[in-house]
């Protein structure tokens, strides 16, 4: 299962709409259509002096702790915001279920810092027992960690349905996991919180998922759309998740 330790404006929306300028199994296709890509998402160099040694240095920390599944000190590294909404039960619950699939870390191949305007990431390349892939460290301007991107493990309907029963049970931190690092510094865990809140006064209580429906992109924008059907007391609420090729989330936004 992938997971990460990871601005909507009050303005009177139902929930979540988000456009980048940047289990369940297999279910039938129901329908294709061609999806226009999202803009891709664009990582600006910062015109800030951006300390890419210092960032390394604490990616390397929350790494190192992780690997010795010390998760009471690495909810520490977090921001604030995200660490209030997330346990060190929780962090473990999700190193363990990617190990699981990986096997355990062998070593760090490499940090890479990708400088923006808005946040900082640094990607570290990770050698696992079966595979070597990428975690995705997220830092907002002040230096503190707002996202940790685990390697992509879940397809895009697990995704969308993880990213739907997480948030009916509270569990906004988890669900904001799924966003492409580049929303992790507008999007805290408390707005999509306010945001759920907003549709179930709407909509009523959130009830059960009826149905979920992928529509792949075409060979040329690679951008995969899933449509969620929630059943809410007040009647059906489509969800709409947006994916790009690494099976992140660049796009939401809710049907009236």
């Amino acid at each position: 299962m992938n997971w990460s330790l990871t601005s909507l404006k009050q303005n009177g929306l139902p929930l979540l709409v988000v456009t980048l300028v940047t289990g369940i199994g297999q279910l039938p296709v129901i329908a294709q259509v061609k999806l226009t890509p999202p803009p891709p998402v664009k990582l600006v160099q910062s015109s800030k002096q951006v300390d890419e040694e210092g960032l390394k240095e604490k990616a390397a920390q929350m790494m190192q702790l992780l690997t010795q599944e010390d998760y009471n000190q690495a909810r520490t590294l977090l921001n604030r915001d995200l660490a209030v909404q997330l346990t060190s039960d929780q962090i473990g619950e999700i190193w363990s279920n990617l190990i699981e699939v990986t096997g355990p870390v062998k070593e760090i191949v490499s940090y890479r810092v990708i400088p923006s305007v808005n946040a900082n990431i640094v990607v570290v390349e990770t050698a696992f027992e079966d595979k070597t892939d990428d975690f995705v460290i997220t830092f907002n301007q002040q230096g503190e960690i707002v996202g940790v991107d685990f390697p992509n493990v879940a397809s895009i309907e697990e995704i969308a349905q993880i990213m739907v029963n997480s948030v009916a049970v509270n569990d906004f931190a988890r669900a904001r996991g799924y966003l492409h690092p580049s929303l992790k510094s507008e999007i805290l865990p408390n707005r999509l919180q306010t945001a759920w809140q907003n549709i179930q006064r709407e909509n009523g209580l959130f009830e059960r998922i009826e149905s979920i429906e992928v529509r792949p992109g075409s060979g040329v924008n690679a951008v995969d759309l899933v449509v969620v059907e929630a059943k809410f007391q007040k009647g059906i609420r489509k969800f709409f998740f947006i994916f790009d090729d690494n099976r992140r989330i660049v796009g939401i936004n809710l049907a009236e």
